[in-house]
């Protein structure tokens, strides 16, 4: 079967190809009609060539929401017709159609319409996160980068944990405000005076119970690691692509706990989906509140523009959606 999909053709080039995908699902799959795809912050890396999959071109997208076309015959949690979020499968998503594990999808209610914002996929990450972290009554919960993954990541901080004192640590002020409105205990710049006293003060008291780098880079990761207190938890939710340093001898004799939370460090991530399900119902996550950018899939102009504000985050973009119709 083929179908239309969003490939990265050149280095920072996109072009709508045809994928070529099974016409049937297996037992176990669902054939989904795509109606929106979310732009993780890995697309972005590979519409830069980095972390790709092979040579170009190479279809991209694992953030998929739509339609049930087909189940498979051991299939019983969807059926045909079902609006769906999926949130564990492949990465080519961003088609016209795509085939998923049924595992891997949760129903979204009959009157869905708001495409952009049922894409839950990177919320279920958070979950993961959040859960794993397994954060303790009265918890100092540090906090680095409020981007996208770290704006879900507080939602759950201030709405679903036992977290004391939460500190957030953001560069950018748009964002900043944005985290204010969560009623964090503290938001901070950095590389303010203010922030440089604040982290001072956490590593002169011996650090925070748990500390999350969801930062993206070098420096957001060893101020992260810099205030995780001996015996404390380091959360390393942030895809890191290329190599990072740290002292071995602090980790060691400090027996911190560093966790890598991909979805990919819990056998029983499936498990997760619904559960994130619950948590999005119940008003715990709102992850279309940060919806900033859309295009449709066949507008080169909105879609160049769409993935380089990914890149380069201006024009207040947090996270973008491929649309699979047009407005």
């Amino acid at each position: 079967m083929k179908v239309n999909g969003v490939f990265v053709t050149d280095y920072m080039k996109l072009g709508v190809m045809e994928n070529e995908i099974p016409d049937e699902p297996k037992a176990d799959e669902v054939l989904i009609k795509t109606m929106a795809c979310g732009v993780c912050c890995w697309d972005s890396w590979l519409y830069r060539g980095v972390n790709a999959p092979g040579p170009m071109p190479y279809v991209i997208g694992h953030e998929g929401v739509g339609i049930v076309e087909k189940v498979g015959s051991l299939v019983t949690n969807v059926k045909k017709g079902d609006k769906v979020f999926a949130a564990y499968g492949g990465n080519d998503m961003m088609c016209e159609y795509f085939i998923n594990r049924a595992d891997g999808i949760v129903k979204l209610p009959d009157d869905t319409t708001d495409w952009a914002g049922v894409v839950y996929e990177p919320t279920c990450c958070v979950v993961n996160l959040l859960n794993i972290a397994d954060i303790k009554m009265g918890d100092h919960v540090v906090l680095v980068g409020a981007g996208y993954m770290g704006m879900l990541t507080l939602m759950g901080l201030t709405r679903s944990t036992q977290a004391g004192r939460i500190t957030v640590f953001e560069l950018r002020e748009d964002r900043r405000e944005m985290a204010r409105g969560l009623n964090p205990t503290e938001v901070l710049d950095p590389e303010s005076e203010e922030g440089k006293r604040v982290i001072k003060e956490i590593q002169d008291k011996g650090g925070a119970d748990v500390v999350i780098d969801f930062g993206a880079s070098d420096s957001g990761f060893h101020l992260a690691d810099s205030m995780t207190k001996m015996a404390g938890k380091f959360v390393i939710g942030s895809f890191h692509r290329g190599d990072v340093t740290f002292n071995g001898t602090k980790w060691h004799l400090g027996g911190l706990t560093v966790y890598n939370l991909s979805p990919f460090s819990n056998a029983h991530y499936p498990d997760m989906i619904p559960r994130t399900y619950t948590m999005i119902e119940k008003g715990v996550f709102e992850p279309a509140k940060f919806v900033t950018h859309t295009a449709y899939f066949k507008d080169a102009q909105g879609m160049e523009n769409m993935f380089q504000r990914a890149c380069d985050k201006k024009d207040g973009y947090i996270k973008g959606a491929v649309l699979f119709y047009e407005n």
